[in-house]
């Protein structure tokens, strides 16, 4: 007769069934243990606690606890931090807090980092941060120290909420408590400054972080080489390129699809083929984000011919197309007035086995609103919501721009009510649509309205809807009200940029307002905004007309003009030694 399995062997085999994810099946061998009378133990109650709690069956992890307790078994740190977890697995902060607060109350156990961490990092991904935070300062004025992972999951916690004040106070913390921050801690703070745009702070972290010995890491340079991307700073992206290569960190596959949409989108697209060339050189292989990247920068520089050769020769490297790929074409042929080719990759979606999506019907409709007509993209709205397809605040945009466009104001604003008796409530580029076509259709005082009730729907204008009313008001002489908006702007914390400066010069100019512009050139130029030919052309007709004795005058334009010819030359320059090394390149990877 074989020996009955002894409790060590069935704690192995449901451990190791755990492990794999097959918790049903772990659960049937407790059971079947219980069955036989295999005696159990405080490990067997913790892993059957956690399997349940994985499950979402909170409360037959809690009477698996009590049976144990009952049938004499002491409560053990590792079972009650397991049923904290399993508390706010399933979305029970409040139990999770009161059985925490019984341990610390009742002295049930000592708490262990594992226990302290489901705790902090429980509350903080519930947005209970304050919580944790109290909880947090409970467990140091009792003599506990939090490691470093739970400080770590509290800044997380911090930052995700944007207070940053806090989160610098918690790294102090850890100072005072001599608890060594790590790269995590870092790059928690680095993100969380990025993602607020300030930049400054967030390289302020970095240079923090080396000074205590703390080496970045490739998830370090990926979060700045992205936020430095996003606000268009390339010259600082290739500086934190070269800075990642010699602390001898090899660049991700990530990284590199976050350069070359950097690249792309300013279109850049020779670059993004030299760091293409690069990349596979190092061994880094293009996957479908890298193509999609490349492809979407072709069709925004309207090389449609070069995005289909890129499309069609992903399927050569076994790089499969995604939706993504099908959306970012449909909208690149679209732009280009090639709806014929839109709607051959648009109808291709299903024919492949993908599953259209919402952004796939609104860049087809877009495009057929835009170069098509009205009509068309109607049918389309109609034939989503025929099929009971989720339609999105970009939907319903489409639709009223193009009723905008072609001055039906007055059905627009029809739609507008059906959009909010759906339940959905204008956003700031709806406003945007419709103010524009006011301007537009001749309606400046409905527009001024309109613009003037954003902040009782709780939006605040933007820079481009400021640039909208500033151009309307002075193409129809109303300065006095122009120069009040300036005024408004600049209380309201927007700053003016390139476009802005154009409208104010440009009117002045032309109505023979020259030096009361110069103000506005002088400022251009120390903000380093290009001024157009336009402007340019007029400021030389009037020192041709003083004969150039004007000297006010002759100084801004040499300040113009010389500013205009650094940035081209920059520009030419830059293209001319691209072109030459990608030139030398090109039998790497060819495109």
């Amino acid at each position: 007769m074989w020996p009955e399995p002894s409790v060590r062997l069935y704690n192995k085999l449901i451990s190791v069934t755990a492990k794999i994810d097959q918790y049903s099946f772990a659960l049937y061998m407790f059971d079947e243990m219980l069955r036989m009378g295999v005696p159990v133990n405080n490990y067997t109650m913790a892993i059957a606690v956690n399997c349940y709690c994985i499950l979402k069956d909170i409360n037959s992890g809690v009477a698996i606890m009590g049976f144990f307790f009952k049938s004499g078994y002491e409560p053990n740190v590792a079972t009650i931090a397991t049923l904290i977890k399993g508390f706010f697995i399933n979305d029970k902060e409040a139990e999770a807090v009161k059985l925490f607060e019984k341990v610390l109350d009742l002295k049930l156990c000592v708490p262990n980092n594992v226990m302290i961490l489901h705790m902090i990092d429980g509350l903080c991904k519930a947005g209970q941060v304050i919580a944790a935070h109290y909880q947090f300062r409970r467990l140091e004025s009792s003599g506990w120290c939090p490691n470093v992972e739970s400080y770590n999951a509290l800044i997380d916690g911090f930052c995700k909420e944007g207070e940053m004040k806090e989160a610098g106070n918690a790294l102090e913390s850890m100072r005072q408590q001599k608890v060594s921050p790590d790269v995590f801690t870092f790059n928690t703070l680095i993100d969380a400054y990025c993602k607020e745009g300030k930049m400054e702070a967030a390289e302020k972290m970095l240079e923090i972080m080396t000074q205590q010995n703390i080496s970045p890491n490739v998830v370090t340079f990926n979060i700045l080489i992205h936020a430095n991307c996003k606000e268009g700073k390339m010259e600082a992206v290739e500086k934190m390129f070269e800075t990642m290569t010699q602390h001898n960190i090899c660049p991700n596959l990530y990284t590199y699809n976050v350069l070359l949409d950097g690249f792309s989108k300013r279109g850049m697209v020779d670059e993004a083929r030299l760091l293409l060339s690069e990349m596979v050189e190092k061994g880094v292989s293009p996957d479908v984000v890298t193509c999609n990247v490349l492809i979407d920068g072709y069709c925004s520089q309207g090389e449609m011919i070069r995005a289909r050769e890129l499309f069609d020769s992903m399927a050569k490297t076994r790089i499969k197309h995604n939706v993504v790929t099908y959306n970012i074409l449909i909208k690149g042929y679209c732009k280009a007035g090639n709806l014929d080719e839109a709607w051959r990759f648009f109808d291709e979606i299903s024919r492949v086995g993908l599953k259209h999506s919402t952004v796939s019907y609104n860049m087809m409709m877009h495009g057929l609103i835009r170069e098509s007509s009205f009509s068309d993209g109607w049918k389309l709205f109609q034939y989503m919501e025929a099929q009971k397809l989720r339609l999105d605040m970009h939907t319903y945009n489409i639709l009223l721009d193009g009723l905008c466009r072609i001055h039906r104001i007055n059905e627009a604003f029809a739609f507008l009510k059906v959009m909010e008796a759906r339940g959905i409530n204008p956003d700031i580029v709806t406003y945007g649509v419709m103010i524009n076509g006011l301007c537009k259709g001749g309606r400046l005082d409905d527009a001024l309205r309109l613009f003037n009730h954003l902040p009782s729907n709780s939006l605040n204008p933007n820079i481009l809807m400021y640039n909208m009313m500033l151009d309307s008001l002075y193409r129809n002489e109303r300065e006095g009200e122009a120069k009040r908006l300036m005024q408004e702007m600049e209380k309201s914390g927007c700053a003016p940029d390139g476009v802005t400066f154009h409208i104010i010069v440009w009117n002045m100019v032309k109505s023979k307002k020259v030096h009361e512009a110069i103000p506005f050139l002088e400022e251009m130029c120390r903000r380093g905004f290009n001024v157009s030919s336009e402007i340019i052309s007029v400021l030389l007709q009037e020192l041709r007309i003083g004969e150039g004795k004007d000297e006010k005058l002759q100084e801004i334009v040499k300040k113009v003009c010389a500013q205009n010819r650094q940035m081209n030359v920059l520009f030419c320059g830059l293209n001319t030694l691209v072109v030459v090394v990608v030139l030398k390149c090109s039998d790497l990877f060819d495109l």
